[in-house]
């Protein structure tokens, strides 16, 4: 069974824009182990806050939301092979009206075994910022891939600076078809590939990719989705892109 070691969020506490859809990177630290069937990963929301997404195992686990007590529950529903993806991510937005630098709770993470609750609990705290990139996504076309016979969508994603300059940025789509791969990347660091539901790509270190107010830097990437959900016409639209300083 799973040791649980702690839940760590990247950042202590997140900046965020109302109504602005965000995903949060967060480390769920264990024995290694995989999950026994039962095990659940649970987001208790406050109010005002929405979960859009959470990263998950591309098989044998379930997201169930339960809106009327404000919290969704991550399953495992079948025997797993391997431990945890340790590199987790949340997506949520928030509709809270935040006053100056006023610091909120959005949720809070625990994580329960098949009959207890770990004495673990992490919350997740924000507080408004205003946004400093600005992402907008163009769609170029899609084909099939022979090999796979899933489903290539290729698309332009264009960054932007709002009042200064950033050499170190990232961008993520949270809410993908769970099996989604990145197909070409041209330059940038991934941090998760899309198999969970979510793409995260960062820059590397130094300087070279820098955004400056006023200029649109895109970057083109092609996703390569499971056959049997490839064919979407949602995905011609990657779902809750964000960008934001690293």
């Amino acid at each position: 069974m799973t040791k649980l070691l702690n839940i760590k969020m990247d950042n202590f506490v997140n900046g965020i824009k109302k109504g602005v859809p965000q995903t949060l990177g967060f480390i769920l630290e264990t024995d290694g182990a995989p999950p026994p069937v039962g095990s659940r990963l649970q987001f208790r929301l406050s109010a005002d806050v929405t979960l859009l997404h959470a990263s998950m195992p591309v098989t044998g686990a379930q997201m169930i939301k339960h809106d009327p007590l404000r919290f969704s529950t991550l399953t495992i529903t079948d025997v797993q092979t391997q431990g945890w993806n340790s590199r987790r991510t949340v997506t949520l937005k928030s509709d809270k009206d935040l006053p100056g630098s006023s610091i909120a709770e959005l949720c809070g993470i625990v994580y329960y075994q098949p009959t207890y609750q770990e004495d673990i609990y992490c919350p997740v705290l924000a507080k408004i910022e205003e946004q400093e990139i600005q992402a907008s996504q163009l769609f170029k076309g899609t084909w099939q891939d022979q090999v796979s016979k899933g489903w290539i969508y290729s698309y332009d994603i264009t960054l932007k600076a709002v009042r200064r300059s950033f050499t170190q940025w990232k961008f993520s789509s949270a809410g993908l078809p769970l099996g989604t791969k990145i197909h070409t990347n041209p330059w940038l660091n991934v941090a998760h590939d899309g198999s969970e539901g979510v793409i995260d790509l960062h820059t590397p270190a130094g300087d070279k990719y820098l955004l400056e107010p006023g200029q649109d830097l895109t970057v083109s990437i092609q996703l390569l989705y499971p056959p049997a959900s490839g064919q979407d016409p949602a995905l011609r639209s990657v779902p809750n892109l964000a960008a934001y300083p690293r």
